[in-house]
């Protein structure tokens, strides 16, 4: 007859990458994103799996402020032409977020 020792937990450490780097691909500077930018509105590029939620947590890991607001919006990627064949180029995501008044970011360092 066998005994059956109980069960010890593994210790072994698994290092996670930050969440807040894979989310945010990038601020995305355009005439529109400046105009916008005067307001307390900031425009990223983020991966296409990103949610609200998940987006809001980067900023506040990232910049240490929490934005009032997150407003996503899916860009399918455009028709193109590569010499005599047809192509397309890669759909992306769009985050428009909202900071509280009085708080700003350098959209221009850190990503």
């Amino acid at each position: 007859m066998e005994t059956v020792s109980p069960a010890t937990p593994s210790t072994k450490s698994v290092s996670v990458p930050s969440a807040h780097k894979r989310i945010l691909l990038g601020a995305h500077v355009s005439e529109k994103a400046a105009s916008v930018g005067g307001s307390g509105t900031y425009t990223f590029r983020v991966t296409m799996k990103a949610t609200k939620g998940e987006i809001s947590e980067a900023i506040r890991t990232h910049y240490g402020i929490k934005p009032v607001a997150v407003r996503v919006i899916n860009i399918e990627g455009k028709r193109v032409r590569f010499g005599k064949y047809l192509g397309k180029r890669n759909d992306w995501k769009k985050a428009f977020v909202t900071l509280p008044e009085g708080k700003h970011i350098d959209i221009h360092s850190g990503i």
